[in-house]
């Protein structure tokens, strides 16, 4: 099956789970002629796109820690990042990458090699991904193949397989040291709880960089789910006809847009149609309202709710592709009026809650279970508990190593013992979490960047 999509020329391109595989080899094997052992970490720069997963497979399979780094982020951001991680390498996808890292360069000398997915991204002394690529396939004979498969079964689920770094409210970030046992255990919880497998498409638009996205496209990728990548965050609501996607990961923010975009058009159209729409916003409220308490509208309610469908709300599920099955949020609150908006519509948002410093995922809400307004119950194997000033606090196999080079910061997030201090407010009923405030006030942009 297409494991990944791609936008190439008019349409998109399917690549195979057996093309990734072997090119994630090369890459792997490049890596090792490069010098790269399992204590090198390896960064990457690069918005989402095949190369972003095959690099990050790579490292993963070969036991090195990698360092995602935000596109968006400026050249003195990325520099302090690279220096605090003491990364030995970076691939970087395009020119205007490349430039971040030529103008920071002189300030990095435990960075040896850059490694650029555009070939007009190349600069004197960097390398092509390609020729990468050709390196490793030289290296790599059947006997060679066999011991690598083994040396990646061998990874401890104790070894750091990434660092974060979360952009705090204050100070420079930190980098979460997440294990491979942390991210195996969230895809291994979450994956049972969202029916999925090949049959399904997403369309993939967060930042890689964000923990979120990530642990998903792993998710899926386990379930076989074909990923395309999003040409640009410009370009998403043309991608999603093109794609039809079943299952979209997104924030909030991109959940307002789609309803205010909808909206405005509605309350700018002549009179008749914005008095269509207003009747059949609130058919839609009285629809939800019944349906969410378990019972079964009645014949009138059911007949209304089915004209303003056709009237409205087909319309909605068309600007998402038509196919869509459930969106999942999070990364922020969601507003539980544009969520009844979608329900209405026929388009369940499955909200959910995590961190980055937990692999995301703490608790979510599940097609079959579904309370507007929490973010569902805590996943399998997640401990949570309320502390005496409503803080949530969180215990399990999801919590991560610690802060890179900062003791202090660890101590502070994770107590004796071993309980992760979210930084939330909440309180938990009938089994379901529900967040009411923040100790600290962020909010997370459409491009999935925290900003206080």
């Amino acid at each position: 099956p297409n494991a990944l999509q791609t936008k190439a020329g008019d349409g998109y391109q399917p690549i195979s789970h057996r093309t990734i595989a072997e090119r994630v080899r090369h890459v792997a094997f490049g890596l090792r002629a490069l010098g790269m052992t399992r204590e090198s970490r390896v960064a990457i720069l690069s918005e989402n796109r095949p190369e972003w997963a095959i690099a990050d497979y790579a490292c993963l399979m070969s036991g090195m820690a990698d360092v995602p780094i935000y596109p968006t982020l400026p050249a003195e951001q990325v520099a302090y990042i690279l220096r605090d991680s003491g990364a030995a390498a970076i691939f970087v996808s395009t020119k205007e990458q490349a430039e971040k890292i030529a103008a920071v360069r002189a300030e990095l000398p435990a960075l040896q090699h850059v490694i650029v997915f555009n070939d007009d991204a190349a600069r004197d002394g960097s390398i092509r991904l390609a020729a990468l690529e050709a390196k490793g396939a030289a290296e790599m004979t059947p006997d060679a193949a066999a011991t690598f498969r083994e040396g990646a079964l061998a990874i401890e689920p104790g070894q750091v397989a990434t660092i974060i770094y979360t952009s705090g409210t204050t100070g420079e970030p930190k980098g979460a040291m997440l294990t491979h046992g942390n991210i195996a255990s969230n895809v291994s919880a979450v994956v049972d709880l969202l029916e999925m497998g090949p049959e399904d498409s997403s369309l993939s638009f967060l930042p890689l960089s964000h923990i979120l996205e990530r642990m998903f496209d792993y998710l899926m990728f386990a379930a076989g789910v074909s990923i395309a990548y999003v040409e640009t965050m410009d370009t998403i609501a043309q991608n999603m006809k093109e794609i039809r996607p079943t299952i979209v990961v997104s924030v909030p923010r991109i959940y307002e847009k789609i309803h205010s975009r909808i909206t405005d058009t509605a309350l700018r159209a002549g009179r008749a149609k914005r008095a269509i729409f207003l009747w059949a916003l609130a058919v839609g409220e009285r629809w939800t309202n019944v349906v969410l308490a378990g019972r079964k509208p009645g014949m009138l309610l059911a007949l209304q709710h089915a004209i303003a469908d056709k009237l409205v709300f087909s319309k909605v599920r068309s600007a998402v592709g038509g196919r869509l099955r459930y969106f999942v949020s999070g990364g922020a609150p969601l507003s539980p009026e544009i969520h009844r908006f979608f329900f209405a519509a026929g388009l369940k948002i499955l909200e959910g809650y995590g961190l980055t410093e937990t692999s995301p995922v703490i608790a979510v809400n599940t097609p079959t279970r579904l309370t507007i307004g929490t973010v569902g119950p805590p996943i399998p194997g997640v401990e949570v508990k309320i502390a005496e000033d409503g803080e949530i606090l969180t215990r399990g196999p999801h919590v991560m190593k610690g802060y890179l080079n900062h003791p202090e910061a660890t101590a502070e997030a994770i107590d004796g013992e071993g309980w992760f201090h979210t930084g939330d407010i909440g309180t938990l009923e009938d089994g379901l979490l529900r967040i009411t405030d923040r100790k600290k006030d962020i909010i997370v942009t459409s491009g999935g960047k925290n900003i206080a």
